[in-house]
């Protein structure tokens, strides 16, 4: 029954494809070279193959689409052969199409007469598909339960995900009924696990998340024998439960014992998968990790532009320093096929070696010509990535950053909560005081602020004021209420900075910066980077305020963090910092064998204090 239902859809395509291909959007023409979306967050690969990106992106504060088209590969690897003939089982197809053959569907109130829209067309071909899934479902178990009736639903689920199908009660129906059939004790002898691996990615692709189905696949899987568990099944299971960000321990301790025993088994595509999974779900083992970087080294010069943007993207997740030779390894091989790749993917590989803080001139300099040729692919998202990405290098491109502004511009909606306190926070660290595009932003995207988590209100609160703009005070009160309601929930760093960034007189706010002192002195606040913010705040404090108009408890709370900060302060290398970028134009100007500049303190939006010091005894002689 099942498998002349997806012969059915597979034929309406071909026949639309051949009849109005004029007609198809989004996702028809790889050779067309368009960015072509298949669902919130997803985004085709061009003439390439899709794979799971890293959610969360980029440390918490970093967004992407994912490039995914593993399930689609997975299809059209292993396609099945229905009534004799081998059959398309995979190859996402356009979420369009022209007039459709309409003979055994339905005609659901349609006037023959007239012409269908394309894609209402295959719409109704895939509602009717759905609908005769779920009667299929009410069958005995016997018809069921077998090899045949899976291989059919995982392809038919396959092309309803492709094609973007919704709705959720379908999913939810087949969801709870999986869950029932993998609960069959002798189900291993007819589900197959690469046909339950693309139900799985059909549910992921769709973001329905039905964790008992996810708990039974995770048990089933456990139970599969070794040898009927290939690796590149083991890959598409880590791969969807990455997707819907499930982590289940057990199974993937279980896939990480089977990867390593196996891991010259493993292609490129498996490898890139795995390393997102593991990465995305933090549940990898050093020993793992390790392992698959010598399976990315054997085959450094095999991997697709995708795969490449994936393993970056997941080795920055475990550190800076950790792997920074792979980093290194791969420049060449990026460098000299930058044009190969799509923009989402190439602004993964940026943030990547943001991340691991590695600098290459070249990579750059060949990243700058490519936004500019190919400044209309990026999304709103890929600027506010970009952006930051520009901000942690400390690289002030105008240029780019008008590109920015142009492109962002009127297209605010498109930007998640976390993307707009990224632009604010790579202007604000810049110092690009655009203050027309910036006061727009605030003001389109003002209704976001009471849902920011403390890092990003941290972002958007501390950008504005290093940009000192004139912020609409409604902004700002909400800003600093919604501070005040969440004050527990900032870390020392966060609260710091807070503090250290009201110091600027117009935005100055003694109740909001009492609060903070007392809650960092409670929480016994201390590192360098504390000492220095803290004691540029006390000395601001007390510039402006009488102390002797504090109460005891406050004075004490004073007291206790002023002491804190001087056992740093005392220290003899507590100076030893990096020269800012303003400290490197002044430097010059000082005479080189009596003064250094070591630390600038900003008091005020134009006022900077620098620290000289004396270079040496003898030095200080000749000078006087």
């Amino acid at each position: 029954m099942l498998k002349h239902i997806y012969l059915r859809i597979m034929s309406t395509k071909k026949t639309l494809r051949s009849k109005r291909p004029s007609e198809c959007g989004g996702m028809w023409n790889d050779e067309k070279g368009v960015k072509r979306e298949i669902g919130p967050g997803v985004v085709t690969s061009l003439g390439h193959t899709r794979q799971q990106v890293g959610g969360n992106q980029l440390d918490g504060h970093l967004t992407y689409r994912s490039v995914d088209r593993s399930a689609d590969r997975f299809a059209d690897r292993f396609s099945p052969r229905l009534n004799g003939h081998v059959v398309d089982g995979g190859g996402e197809e356009p979420s369009c199409e022209g007039s459709a053959e309409r003979a055994s569907v339905p005609s659901m109130g349609r006037n023959p007469g007239h012409a269908t829209d394309p894609h209402d067309e295959l719409m109704r071909v895939l509602a009717y598909a759905s609908s005769q899934v779920i009667k299929s479902l009410h069958l005995r178990q016997h018809y069921i339960n077998s090899k045949d009736y899976f291989m059919s639903l995982s392809l038919i689920c396959n092309q309803l995900a492709a094609h973007r199908f919704k709705d959720h009660s379908f999913w939810n129906t087949l969801g709870g009924k999986l869950t029932a059939l993998l609960r069959i004790e002798d189900v291993h002898k007819t589900m197959s696990v690469r046909w339950l691996a693309l139900i799985l990615n059909s549910f992921a692709r769709v973001y329905v998340l039905n964790e008992p189905l996810l708990k039974e696949a995770s048990i089933y899987v456990r139970n599969c024998k070794e040898e009927n568990l290939h690796t590149f099944d083991i890959s598409q299971i880590a791969n969807c439960f990455a997707k819907l960000n499930y982590g289940d321990a057990k199974l993937f301790t279980h896939m990480e014992q089977q990867i390593c025993e196996r891991i010259d088994e493993l292609s490129c595509q498996s490898i890139s998968n795995l390393c997102n999974a593991y990465s995305k779900l933090s549940l990898g083992s050093a020993t793992l990790f390790c392992r698959l970087i010598k399976a990315v080294e054997k085959n450094l010069n095999n991997f697709k532009e995708q795969e490449i943007a994936n393993i970056l993207n997941a080795y920055s997740k475990l550190g800076e320093k950790k792997h920074y030779h792979l980093f290194v390894n791969f420049l060449p091989h990026i460098c000299a096929k930058f044009d190969h790749f799509k923009p989402v993917e190439m602004v993964m590989i940026a943030n990547a070696y943001s991340k691991c803080k590695l600098f290459d001139r070249t990579f750059f300099s060949l990243l700058c010509k490519y936004t500019s040729r190919n400044a209309d692919l990026f999304e709103p998202s890929e600027w506010a990535i970009l952006a930051n990405v520009y901000a942690n290098f400390n690289l002030r491109d105008v240029e780019l950053f008008y590109l920015i502004r142009k492109k962002v511009s009127d297209k605010e909606h498109l930007l998640q909560h976390r993307n707009v306190a990224m632009l604010l926070h790579a202007f604000g660290k810049l110092q690009i005081r655009d203050e027309a595009f910036v006061i727009n932003l605030v003001k389109k995207k003002k209704h976001i602020i009471d849902s920011l988590d403390s890092r990003n209100l941290t972002l958007f609160y501390v950008s504005l004021i290093k940009l000192n703009l004139r912020i609409p005070m409604d902004i700002l009160a909400n800003l600093k209420r919604n501070i005040s309601n969440k004050l527990h929930t900032f870390t020392d760093l966060a609260l710091v900075s807070i503090c250290y960034s009201s110091m600027f007189l117009s935005y100055f706010d003694l109740k909001l910066v009492s609060s903070i002192l007392l809650l960092l002195n409670e929480r016994r606040a201390n590192s360098k980077s504390f000492a220095h913010q803290m004691h540029v705040t006390l000395f601001v404090l007390h510039s402006v305020y009488d102390f002797g108009q504090f109460s005891p408890k406050f004075l004490l709370c004073l007291h206790q963090l002023l002491s804190r900060a001087y056992q740093h302060i005392a220290q003899p290398n507590y100076y030893d910092i990096n020269m800012s970028a303003i400290q490197k134009r002044i430097s010059p100007f000082f005479p080189k064998n009596c003064l250094n500049v070591q630390t600038e303190v900003p008091v005020g939006p134009f006022v900077v204090d620098f620290l000289l010091t004396r270079k040496r005894p003898a030095a200080r002689a000749a000078c006087l």
